[in-house]
């Protein structure tokens, strides 16, 4: 029999004890999270045989976009959620520069993508128009989506040597914005690397496909 006061003691040094090995643990977790490169990718998930979405796809109902129907278009976002039209074609502008500066700006933050007014001319399918007179002919973008699908259509495995859990690496293969931070993650595969200046930057780009470069 311990009295109160070393019963107490007692307890206290098991407390501490399990307390160091959860730090441990959780230290060994963050570690290995760090380094781990992992991941089932949404073209991957796409491919199987599952007649539902999985959970870690599907956002709470409040973060959900809002959508609604009608007879020209079905499934279009609502007005609140409506992408602005940008026309860089005053970009040369001293006097309207910071302006079309400030639009790019909240875009970049309230949307964070672009879409040029092309995409009308080369598919028969409506979509959004959000940057016009940009100025960059239709072939380029054109080439650059053709090997993107060229890479992402590649083996899982030759994918893979590029993927990296450091958002830093200048050139990283992944999916969702971070697969290891993310709570709900998107609906997406992605390649990240800089390009400018490209001389600087272009031999680090994936070798496959060879068209990349």
């Amino acid at each position: 029999m311990c009295n109160l006061l070393s019963c107490s003691l007692h307890q206290l040094v098991i407390n501490t004890k399990l307390q160091i090995g959860k730090m441990a643990e959780k230290k060994d977790n963050n570690n290995h999270n760090k380094n781990n490169t992992s991941f089932t990718s949404a073209i991957a998930v796409s491919q199987m045989s599952i007649r539902n979405i999985p959970r870690r796809y599907i956002l709470p109902l409040p973060h959900r976009p809002t959508l609604i129907t009608d007879h020209k278009q079905q499934h279009c976002f609502s007005t609140r959620a409506s992408l602005p039209i940008i026309d860089l074609s005053s970009l040369d502008d001293p006097l309207l520069r910071s302006r079309i500066v400030d639009q790019v700006s909240l875009a970049c933050e309230e949307f964070g993508f672009f879409q040029g007014d092309e995409c009308n001319k080369s598919t028969n399918t409506k979509c959004f128009v959000q940057v016009t007179n940009h100025g960059i002919p239709v072939s380029f973008t054109k080439d650059a989506l053709d090997v993107a699908k060229e890479f992402f259509d590649l083996p899982n495995e030759t994918k893979m040597r590029i993927a990296s859990a450091d958002i830093h690496k200048p050139v990283r293969y992944g999916t969702s914005l971070n697969h290891i931070k993310d709570k709900v993650q998107y609906w997406r595969d992605f390649i990240k690397h800089y390009s400018h200046p490209i001389s600087t930057w272009v031999d680090s780009w994936p070798s496959d496909p060879p068209t990349y470069k």
